[in-house]
């Protein structure tokens, strides 16, 4: 990677270093030496579970990292692109959890593996929300107006 630092844009002009970036880096590696190994998740499921948890895991990273280059926030459209692609992100912590939960049932991963990889799953959508919910809110107190604010 390159040595370029990311950060979380907000609209209020403060940058804050954006720390999701690392935990989603760190929960790819985990999910790709996890899947990519045989013992736990044979080659017959390769092109059904596999792929998708793969997916979803770099999904995660790629709508972070494209959200947070949205920036400046020039108008409503990138203030909506930007939402939409963390909202994306949410959904895709939400599709790994199921996919993680289905690899329990099925027998791929021991009930020490499922909650180590749904802790770190759930801490990347913990800190995603956040920085959405953080997003969201300068947007609200704008479309209330001054009026509705002092109420």
């Amino acid at each position: 990677m390159g040595t370029r630092r990311n950060y979380q844009r907000r609209a209020t002009g403060n940058d804050s270093p954006l720390h999701v970036l690392p935990v989603v880096a760190d929960l790819i590696d985990y999910t790709l030496n996890l899947t990519d190994n045989a013992k736990h998740f044979p080659k017959k499921i390769r092109f059904t579970i596999v792929n998708r948890i793969q997916e979803r895991v770099l999904s995660i990273y790629e709508n972070l990292l494209e959200a947070n280059e949205i920036f400046p926030i020039r108008n409503e459209s990138d203030k909506a692109k930007r939402l939409e692609l963390q909202r994306a992100a949410l959904t895709d912590c939400k599709l790994l959890l199921f996919y993680i939960e289905l690899s329990k049932k099925r027998g791929y991963i021991d009930t020490g593996t499922f909650e180590y990889w749904a802790k770190k799953t759930l801490d990347v959508k913990f800190m995603s929300a956040a920085w959405y919910k953080s997003e969201q809110e300068p947007a609200e107190k704008a479309q209330a107006g001054p009026d509705e604010e002092h109420n």
